[in-house]
């Protein structure tokens, strides 16, 4: 029970100051990648803490199911004998409603999460197929040209996925500059961004209360344009980015990730006036230490609890 006491306590310090200390570590964009990392360990970690206590709970009561007079045998038997009725009828219905409510909650979480993933992730193999039928394919993979007035290009997942260019964008950019677009749409699908971005909406979706769900959601998307950009500058050049997506104007659908749709301002600064080298090792050990910090809490809580360090008697 000290062990899920202290993961509690993890995981209630990680969701209240979590958003704030990582939003402020990653606000520059200057390490993009160690951000995602750090805002996924952080979500993931406390996902995993929360499961980590339940199973504790569990594994504990079981334990201690024949030896009398123990904290959680007592506790135990006076949940039975409040199940019971031995203390009256109404105790009796507000630990039943209780218990149905947490079971139907915990239920409802489940399913919730299921569904939205599924319908997010239907929602976008739904588009990518019909992008194949209408669109017209280029020379490169994957790559379809859709008849539209809207600046505009995006990737979608699916099974091909597809990255969508409409004729207005092709028209409004020239080879390079459109080859560094597409460059970070591809970038986009090499990463599996879309599907990490899903499920981060998803669970924003989910627990809508939590900032660092639904905050996490909206910093990791803009970090992952910024991971995509640093890919498609290497091989074209930060000046035909910027360009390139400074002329798209933001329609990508919302299922989709937008060349030109997320943080514009933010990346075409990061674009025109790239941190400095320092600046950038900075921000990646502040980083590195938090997600280090963030990940090894939960570990070294559970190996002192193992080791009997952490005991209550």
């Amino acid at each position: 029970m000290s062990i899920a006491a202290c993961l509690l306590l993890y995981s209630v310090a990680v969701v209240v100051l979590g958003p704030p200390v990582l939003g402020f570590l990653t606000r520059g964009g200057h390490a993009p990648r160690c951000g995602v990392a750090a805002w996924l360990i952080a979500i993931v970690t406390v996902l995993l803490t929360w499961a980590t206590i339940a199973v504790l709970v569990i594994l504990d009561v079981f334990a201690h199911w024949h030896q009398r007079g123990s904290f959680v045998e007592s506790c135990f038997e006076m949940l039975c004998d409040l199940a019971a009725g031995k203390a009256g009828s109404a105790p009796q219905l507000m630990l039943l409603a209780g218990s149905a409510g947490a079971v139907g909650a915990v239920a409802v979480i489940g399913i919730r999460l299921v569904r939205t993933i599924g319908r997010l992730r239907a929602h976008a193999h739904g588009h990518a197929q019909a992008v194949r039928l209408v669109g017209r394919p280029r020379t490169e993979r994957d790559v379809f040209v859709v008849d539209a007035a809207e600046r505009t290009a995006y990737c979608v997942s699916g099974k091909p996925p597809a990255i969508v260019v409409t004729t207005a964008a092709v028209a409004a950019l020239d080879e390079r500059e459109l080859g560094a677009v597409i460059a970070h749409e591809r970038a986009h699908l090499d990463g599996h961004h879309p599907r990490t971005v899903t499920a981060l909406r998803s669970l924003a979706l989910v627990f809508p209360r939590f900032a660092l769900m639904t905050r996490g959601a909206a910093e990791v998307s803009r970090l992952l344009e910024m991971c995509a950009d640093d890919a498609a500058a290497r091989r074209h050049g930060n000046r035909a980015l910027l360009t390139g997506l400074m002329a798209l104007a933001g329609g990508a659908p919302a299922a989709a990730l937008g060349a030109a749709d997320v943080a514009v301002l933010n990346r075409a600064e990061r674009l025109a006036l790239p941190p400095a080298h320092h600046v950038r090792v900075r921000a990646q050990a502040a980083l590195t230490s938090a997600s280090t910090l963030i990940a090894l809490a939960p570990l070294g809580t559970i190996m002192l609890g193992v080791s009997g360090v952490l005991m209550c008697r």
